[in-house]
């Protein structure tokens, strides 16, 4: 049975069919519950955004965002609220250069560790009026742009109203949080019961590392990502569907063999695959689209997004990652104007991140279809 890190969407089980039984139910009562909650609030930002030329998106997608911003205040308000100046600064630089100068990669990583290392502060403060401008603050420092600009639409709406109106959105998003880490503990506890472990035992020896923050999420960071993909894949739905071509990204970690046997090369879209390794995932899945009507590449570490450009223009992608990351790409593509859905890697393995030496990771080949409108395959 393979090693369970942080989370498993198998279980003991088989397959993890059971788990998108699970949180298709969960996330259809969740989205009822909340939308009648905030129901006042959505319509009066929806009339904002339309005053201001900006497109409208789904109600569970509006209600998504306020949880989504409840549970980072939750869980690192404080920490956000104390990052200093000179970091932020710093490490907005870092991630620049970052994507600036790839051959330099492992050293900016390491900078950036450093960084984050000396700046981190302890979480736990009272959360006043500047909370959320902290947070998109915090994000950007983090190289998460996309989860920044979609928060920050919701500051600037408060903004626009005053300090109280601030305050009383804070508070409505700390109580969904409340509320939604009881609710998804019930239900999706069972599937990140490794996280505690790795959180206690594992995680603070990445404390230098440029990816401490990504592996020392909380469980309910994990039970708010698999609420995410979920939500966004049904609100990007028709428009993906929709396109001609459908692309697959799969992340490096689902392959068979490691960097230096693995005989996939570069295209403009991702790394393609060459069938070196019949038993390896990556050339399944590969071979599986030749058969139906999809492209399947790799991308490499710290590739949010899958990018943009007139060849891409007309296609619709589907992003494979971890629990914590694929919601955050699905509006990184969205702002793109690219059609996504997301398919959750059922576990977590790859070197980068995870474990020394990389376990081959996995995805429910059944959903992949099924998200691919393939399902009679």
């Amino acid at each position: 049975m393979t090693r369970i890190i942080t989370y498993s969407l198998c279980m003991r089980m088989a397959n993890s069919n059971e788990y998108y039984k699970d949180i298709a139910d969960f996330a259809e009562t969740w989205s009822v519950k909340v939308i009648r909650e905030v129901a006042g609030l959505i319509d009066k930002f929806r009339e904002y955004r339309r005053s201001r030329g900006e497109s409208d998106r789904s109600e569970a997608e509006y209600a998504f965002e306020l949880l989504a911003l409840g549970v980072l205040l939750r869980e690192h308000g404080g920490e956000a609220a104390k990052l200093p100046g000179w970091s932020i600064f710093a490490l907005k630089k870092l991630v620049t250069a970052q994507g600036r100068w790839p051959h330099w990669e492992n050293l900016i990583k390491n900078l950036r560790g450093w960084v984050g290392w000396i700046a981190r502060r302890p979480n736990g403060v009272d959360l006043g009026a500047g909370a959320i401008d902290h947070m998109v603050v915090w994000l950007r420092a983090n190289g998460e742009d996309g989860r920044a600009k979609r928060l920050a639409q919701w500051q600037d709406y408060v903004e626009s109203m005053g300090a109280y109106a601030t305050q009383e959105l804070i508070s409505l998003c700390l109580t969904l949080a409340d509320d939604f880490a009881s609710a998804s503990q019930v239900v999706l506890g069972k599937y990140t019961e490794g996280v505690d472990h790795f959180l206690t035992e594992i995680a603070p020896r990445y404390r230098r590392r440029y990816d401490a923050g990504l592996v020392s999420r909380t469980r309910l960071e994990y039970h708010l990502g698999m609420l995410g993909t979920e939500i966004l894949n049904r609100s990007y739905r028709q428009r993906f569907l929709s396109t001609p071509h459908k692309v697959v990204i799969l992340p490096p970690c689902m392959r068979a063999q490691p960097d230096a046997i693995c005989k996939a090369v570069a295209t403009s879209f991702g790394a393609k695959c060459q069938d070196c390794t019949p038993t390896c995932r990556v050339h399944q899945i590969t071979k599986l689209g030749e058969k139906t009507s999809f492209a399947a590449f790799m991308i490499p570490d710290e590739l949010r997004v899958f990018g943009a450009g007139e060849e891409r223009a007309d296609s619709g992608v589907v992003g494979v990652s971890c629990a914590l990351t694929n919601w955050g790409g699905g509006w990184d593509t969205d702002e793109l104007g690219i059609p996504a859905q997301g398919v959750l890697l059922d576990y977590v393995g790859c070197k980068y991140h995870w474990d020394e030496q990389g376990i081959p990771t996995d995805i429910n080949i059944h959903k992949l279809l099924e998200v691919l409108g393939e399902e009679g395959v």
